[in-house]
């Protein structure tokens, strides 16, 4: 990591720096911060030239947001305002008096690849293919990886909820997995159908998850990744004839997470085909992914809408008996 004093040049040189060290002494890794304060720093260089006294405007502010590149994501941005307001508490702790600025809206023009109930076998076989044909010392990452990919296909997990998963928190006996700390330091409980315990029992017995650790680790006993679990995955969906299409810089493609939109979307068909009661059944799946409300479950609805028309509508005419109308 270069030096901060020879990083940092603008009138906020010395509060960056010293929130920095701040942040060092509670344990944090400032090389995770640097492009945002990098980007920070550069504009206020070029935008700020009188002498800072503790107000920081939202124009300026809203300006620096603006400046950043057109080719980053809205998570990416999302990112660098929340390390802003970090920052921007911090300053005002000490008498400043600085902007906060709000959170970018999602990008709804994203459409995930939606994989068919095919596509989600024939992915499973190309995973286990993979356990039979790859080299001895690298086979039992490949099993874990054929069981998390049934798990994410026949649960709808966040890929991050298996990685962190310790054997601890999965029940064989009563057929649940346990969540923990997971999107929005929320905990649930998630049951599992009988088919896919059978895999979870011959998996337990491989000896491969640790007693007191992780439920899917390397051969060597730690921790997978997720560039792991993201290598394994493009391997499979190549090896079944998808082909990602070619996208501008920094768009999300066809990635690992579309399975949980796939789970998602083929529980609301189902819904849908066994004529089920929306008002009673749609919190139950959003409890079930681990929602913050039943919007975020709908949101998949509306970004597969041209497959999904008489679902999204009628998930809208559930949701108008949520909250009553307002006369102005």
């Amino acid at each position: 990591m270069i030096d901060s004093k020879e990083k940092y040049k603008s009138l906020l040189k010395n509060e960056i720096e010293s929130y920095l060290l701040f942040r060092a002494s509670q344990g944090h890794d400032a090389r995770k911060e640097e492009n945002f304060f990098v980007s920070l720093d550069k504009y206020i260089s070029a935008n700020l030239h009188s002498p800072i006294t503790g107000n920081i405007s939202p124009e300026l502010v809203e300006g620096w947001i603006e400046s950043l590149p057109k080719s980053l994501s809205t998570n990416t941005i999302n990112l660098y305002i929340s390390h802003f307001k970090q920052f921007a508490r911090y300053l005002n702790s000490k008498g400043y008096s600085v902007f906060l600025p709000e959170r970018s809206l999602p990008d709804m023009t994203y459409i995930p690849y939606i994989f068919s109930a095919d596509e989600q076998r024939c992915l499973i076989r190309a995973a286990d293919k993979r356990v039979e044909t790859t080299r001895p010392s690298i086979r039992h990452n490949s099993a874990c990886f054929s069981v998390l990919l049934r798990m994410l296909v026949g649960c709808g997990f966040r890929i991050n909820e298996l990685l962190n998963l310790k054997t601890s928190e999965v029940d064989l006996d009563n057929g649940i997995i346990t969540v923990k700390n997971a999107k929005g330091s929320k905990d649930r409980i998630v049951p599992v159908h009988e088919t896919l315990l059978d895999t979870l029992h011959i998996f337990m017995k491989s000896g491969i998850p640790q007693q007191d650790g992780y439920f899917f680790t390397s051969y060597k006993g730690k921790k997978l990744s997720y560039s792991w679990a993201r290598d394994n995955f493009n391997f499979c969906i190549a090896d079944i004839g998808i082909v990602k299409p070619v996208l501008k810089a920094h768009a999300r493609n066809i990635c690992i997470h579309c399975l949980r939109h796939s789970y998602a979307v083929s529980v609301f068909q189902k819904f849908d085909q066994d004529n089920k009661d929306l008002y009673s059944e749609a919190p139950i799946i959003s409890t079930y992914l681990g929602h913050k409300n039943i919007y975020g479950t709908e949101m998949y609805l509306h970004m597969t809408a041209s497959n999904n028309s008489d679902v999204i509508r009628k998930m809208e005419t559930y949701n108008k008996g949520l909250f009553p109308e307002v006369s102005l």
